[in-house]
């Protein structure tokens, strides 16, 4: 038990990931047989609690198993999930899962990815930034159909994209393995669990700025789609929406182009949406040389959050709310900016972690 609460201080957990999940696997199995084994030796009348947490204990892992079955296999067409893997520069593997079942979360929701391939025996969390679900009714000719039998249903299929940034243990494999195949794309199967997390409504909120640092793009991206959706369907209170992305070099903003493309063709986007990029290793001679999108206000410096959070207060629209998604350094410099300010107007301040 010591061992285990050793290893479960924040930065050794965060360092070790999967020895720690494996180590507090292994340490529940000695820790409930050990304690099985004393009470039934003396036979005390406390080994029935032994018997009632085992046998929660296994049906919540069957639960669980039985629901990554359902969602990751299809019976059907006798698939199972897929993933592709892109290496992408900046040392960032984009996983591309392709589910045969519908899909939906909450914005700021994550996963649990299963690879054996690359980790046999553990799963590792992961933001999602962006998911898209299809599937629909076709029918050929132009008169009504029948009965249901007449139509051409296809199967809802589901995409679930993140973005992993090259760290240690599993994260550097995959990263590895991609950005050595060829075209730095590769394709395994695999699985997925989730959603989970996802709990903050934004909804409510007239000014919204969200502010990331690198991979903590993730996690705000996909509310930004979700509060101009509910902006365009008048089902959310949203009129001002900023958000700010510190990378440290240009090649970072391939990680969510393809998304920002989408993003820029939805309605009302210029007129409700700002993003602002932050490039920390660039100077601003180099950045009046790029050929940068109007919809993207690039600067060269690592930004001031104070100065956001000062400038949003001005031309604030109902109450505001500033969600932060970066490393822990990061994460301290927005909320004392909050602080500081919190006693002028109407203002919430959510942080996110990038791991457990």
């Amino acid at each position: 038990m010591g061992l285990l609460m050793v290893h479960s201080v924040s930065p050794i957990r965060h360092a070790f990931y999967e020895a720690f999940l494996n180590l507090h696997r292994i340490g529940i199995v000695i820790v409930l047989a050990g304690i099985y084994f004393h009470l039934a030796n003396h036979a005390l009348p406390q080994l029935l609690w032994v018997y009632i947490s085992i046998t929660l204990w296994a049906i919540e892992v069957l639960l669980r198993f039985i629901r990554i079955i359902y969602l990751n296999l299809s019976w059907k067409q006798r698939t199972w999930t897929r993933l592709s893997l892109e290496a992408l520069p900046g040392e960032a593997t984009h996983a591309t899962f392709s589910l045969r079942r519908s899909w939906n979360a909450n914005p700021g929701s994550h996963i649990h990815v299963y690879l054996p391939k690359v980790a046999l025996w553990s799963s590792h969390p992961f933001s999602v930034a962006w998911s898209e679900t299809s599937g629909y009714a076709q029918h050929a000719s132009e008169k009504l159909p029948l009965s249901i039998r007449n139509l051409d249903i296809e199967d809802p299929q589901c995409t679930i994209s993140c973005m992993i940034r090259a760290r240690t243990g599993m994260t550097r494999s995959l990263y590895e393995l991609a950005s050595t195949a060829e075209n730095c794309n590769v394709e395994l199967w695999g699985a997925v669990e989730g959603p989970y997390g996802g709990y903050h409504s934004l909804a409510s909120y007239g000014t919204v700025v969200l502010f990331a640092a690198g991979v903590g793009i993730t996690h705000q991206l996909s509310f930004v789609r979700h509060l101009l959706h509910g902006h365009n369907s008048n089902t959310i209170a949203a009129q001002n929406i900023l958000l700010v992305w510190c990378i440290p070099i240009v090649e970072c903003l391939e990680w969510i182009q393809p998304w920002l493309e989408e993003l820029t063709a939805m309605e009302n986007f210029r007129e409700v949406v700002r993003i602002r990029i932050h490039i920390s290793r660039m100077t601003l001679l180099e950045i009046e040389e790029m050929q940068v999108p109007t919809s993207l206000d690039v600067r060269a410096h690592r930004g001031d959050a104070q100065d956001v959070v000062d400038e949003e207060i001005l031309t604030q629209v109902g109450a505001m709310v500033v969600s932060v998604c970066g490393p822990v350094g990061f994460n301290e410099r927005v909320r004392e900016a909050v602080r500081l300010r919190v006693g002028m107007r109407s203002i919430d301040f959510i942080e996110e972690s990038f791991s457990y």
